[in-house]
């Protein structure tokens, strides 16, 4: 009896092994995709928390309707899927872009969240969009299906603007 029980355990071990690391996985990917809140979105666009994704060097001009310049970030499953080439992308793709001003000074952000695997003709994304670094208010879009972002980003690849690889 003693005998079939060790047998089981190694594989009991690995299961709990494996269901750890899934575990691990699934809570980096949710780390890496912004909250889906006006209010929480914009306090972790201020703390920073897209700082350490695949990024442009620097702020160029806009080649669509953000004004002033802009500095794309993509988190890793946006950006694995760009350099995969994939006609759609998964589900918690996110792309920030910082807005700058005249003086260069950051002045805003524009996000674009996939919000579930279908794109849905641009209302499976949350769009979200504040002019402002300091005040929250000062938004023109925060919500899933924003008509003016999904009619321009709809140009892109499963409505993501932006070229890969970045520069």
């Amino acid at each position: 009896m003693e005998r079939c029980r060790n047998r089981k355990r190694p594989s009991a071990i690995v299961a709990a092994a494996l269901g750890f690391a899934w575990a691990g996985w699934i809570a980096s990917a949710a780390a890496d995709t912004p909250p889906v809140s006006s209010k929480e979105l914009f306090d972790w666009l201020k703390a920073g928390g897209y700082k350490d994704w695949a990024h442009e060097n620097d702020p160029h001009p806009s080649e669509g309707s953000h004004p002033g310049a802009v500095r794309t970030f993509l988190n890793p499953s946006l950006a694995a899927s760009l350099e995969a080439g994939a006609a759609a992308h998964p589900e918690g793709s996110t792309a920030v872009l910082e807005l700058y001003g005249k003086r260069g000074a950051l002045h805003g952000w524009a996000v674009s969240i996939k919000t579930q695997s279908d794109s849905g003709g641009g209302k499976g994304w949350y769009w979200y969009e504040v002019f402002s670094a300091r005040d929250g208010n000062r938004t023109f879009a925060a919500d899933r299906g924003v008509p003016g972002c999904f009619e321009c980003h709809a140009k892109g690849r499963d409505f993501v603007m932006s070229p890969y690889p970045l520069k």
